[in-house]
């Protein structure tokens, strides 16, 4: 199974830029986690993962959910990373449970085959 490189070129780390796709870009929502991008026109598709402080204390719970969702991404993302490289994607994890991995990949699945049927249509 292929699978997509993730690594820091790719990172979307600028609160400003993170800003202005929550401000600017359109939502999808899945039942763990919601998506965020917009088409910033930069050369290379840029990614930030968050969760929050409200619903998960520890940071250590936070850096695992983010770990997953990365991991999840990176699996599942090479069938649909090729028409779109010029976007900014912010992946937020709103879920107030602790989860496994199969609960989050088949959340990321159904986000991104919404994302890829609603970008082809």
């Amino acid at each position: 199974m292929a699978s997509y490189p993730l690594n820091k070129s790719l990172s979307l780390r600028n609160s400003s830029e993170i800003d202005v796709v929550f401000k600017n870009g359109k939502k999808i929502s899945s039942n763990l986690i919601s998506l965020h991008y917009l088409n910033s026109g930069h050369p290379k598709m840029r990614i930030a993962f968050s969760v929050g402080k409200k619903s998960h204390k520890l940071a250590s719970t936070r850096n695992k959910l983010k770990r997953l969702m990365k991991e999840a991404f990176r699996l599942n993302a090479i069938d649909f990373i090729e028409q779109h490289l010029c976007c900014d994607f912010v992946f937020v994890y709103f879920g107030s449970d602790k989860v496994n991995f199969n609960d989050v990949e088949q959340s990321m699945k159904s986000l991104l085959l919404s994302f890829q049927t609603k970008n082809l249509s």
